[in-house]
C-alpha cells in the first residue's frame, strides 16, 4: 500500500523557504517604517501642513481684505501637491512646530489670534521665513521653486497687511561660490541680465513718471525699485556671476513700445521678467545663488504689489509647473 504522506526531508525545505520569505517581508516593512523621511519629503509635508493651518487662522475671516490672502494660500497648497502620508506628516510635526503653532505671532490661541489682518501679518511673516529656509535646502528643483515663491509671496503680503510691524528677512546673502558651468546661459547669468534690464527700464520709466500716481506708477516707487535692483546687483552672488561671464555687461536694452502710454504695464512686465528669471535660478542655480534669487523674487513682488495692489500667490511659477504629484511614500 502506498504511503500518501510526503516524507519529512521534502517538507522541511519548503517550510524553511516560506519562513525566509515571511521574515524578509516583515524585515522590509519594519525597515521601511523606521527609515528616516527624506529631507525634501519632510519639507513638503511641513509646508503643506503649515499652509493648511494658516487657512484655518481666525484672522482670515476678518473681512473682505483677507479674501485675496486665502485665495493665495489655497493656490500654494494646491502647488505643494496632495496631502502628505502619515509617516511624513508625523515626522514633520515632530521635527518642528508648524508656522501657526500656539504661542507664535498671531497664531490660534496666541496673542492677537482673533485680530484682523494686522495680526495675520505676523504669522505670514514667520511662515515665509521658514519656507525660505526649506527652499534654500531643497534638492528637487520644482519643490525649491514652489517653496521659494510661496515664501516671497507671504513676505510681501505680510508687509502689506502689517506695514512696518512685519518686515521678514527671508535669508542673508553669503559669499559667492566658485563659478559654475554655463557661462552667459547659466541660471545665475539669466537672472543677472534680467536685473540689469530692469535697472535700465525702471530708471527710464521713473524719468517719465510724475511724483504721484496718475495713469501709472509714481516716480518714487520706480526709483526705490531701481535702488533695490542696484543692491541686488552688488550682492556677492551677482558679482560672482559677472566675474564668470563679463560679457553680460554688453547688453543694450530698449523700452517697450507702449512705455509712454502705459508705464504701469511696462513696469509690471519688468517685474515679471525678474520673477521668471529669479524662480528659474532658485530652482536650477547653485546653492550660493539661491538666496540672491529669493531676494530678487521678493523685490519684484514688492514692485508688482506697489503697481497693482495685488500679490502673486506663486511669483515666477507657471500654473502647470509645481510640486504636485510628489506625494510622500
Amino acid at each position: 500500500m502506498t504511503n500518501p504522506r510526503t516524507p519529512a526531508p521534502r517538507v522541511l525545505p519548503l517550510l524553511l523557504a516560506v519562513l525566509v520569505v515571511l521574515s524578509a517581508a516583515a524585515g522590509g516593512w519594519w525597515l521601511g517604517a523606521a527609515r528616516p523621511v527624506p529631507p525634501d519629503e519632510l519639507a513638503r509635508a511641513d509646508a503643506w501642513q503649515g499652509t493648511q493651518e494658516l487657512l484655518a487662522h481666525p484672522s482670515l475671516d476678518a473681512g473682505p481684505e483677507t479674501a485675496g490672502v486665502r485665495a493665495d494660500l489655497e493656490r500654494q497648497l494646491e502647488a505643494l501637491g496632495p496631502a502628505p502620508g502619515d509617516r511624513a506628516a508625523s515626522a514633520a510635526r515632530a521635527e518642528r512646530p508648524s508656522p501657526a503653532a500656539p504661542g507664535r505671532s498671531g497664531a490660534p490661541g496666541g496673542p492677537g489670534s482673533t485680530g484682523g489682518p494686522g495680526h495675520l501679518a505676523g504669522v505670514l511673516s514667520d511662515s515665509g521665513v521658514e519656507l525660505a529656509g526649506d527652499a534654500l535646502r531643497a534638492e528637487e528643483p520644482a519643490l525649491a521653486r514652489v517653496l521659494g515663491a510661496a515664501a516671497a509671496s507671504r513676505a510681501v503680503t505680510a508687509r502689506q497687511l502689517g506695514g512696518g510691524a512685519a518686515d521678514p528677512e527671508l535669508c542673508a546673502p553669503g559669499a559667492a561660490a566658485a563659478p559654475g558651468p554655463g557661462g552667459t546661459s547659466s541660471p545665475g547669468a539669466l537672472l543677472w541680465s534680467a536685473l540689469d534690464r530692469a535697472g535700465y527700464a525702471l530708471e527710464a520709466l521713473a524719468a517719465r513718471a510724475g511724483p504721484v500716481p496718475a495713469a501709472g506708477p509714481a516716480a518714487p516707487l520706480l526709483l526705490q525699485a531701481r535702488e533695490d535692483v542696484e543692491e541686488l546687483l552688488e550682492l556677492p552672488a551677482a558679482r560672482g556671476v559677472l566675474a564668470a561671464a563679463p560679457g553680460l555687461r554688453a547688453g543694450a536694452y530698449v523700452l517697450p513700445g507702449d512705455a509712454a502710454e502705459s508705464p504701469a504695464r511696462a513696469a509690471g512686465a519688468v517685474a515679471q521678467d525678474v520673477q521668471a528669471a529669479a524662480a528659474h535660478a532658485l530652482a536650477h542655480g547653485q546653492p550660493a545663488d539661491r538666496c540672491w534669487a529669493l531676494l530678487a523674487l521678493e523685490q519684484a513682488g514688492e514692485l508688482r504689489a506697489g503697481i497693482s495692489g495685488e500679490v502673486d500667490a506663486l511669483p515666477g511659477v507657471p500654473a502647470d509647473d509645481d510640486a504636485r504629484g510628489r506625494a510622500p511614500r
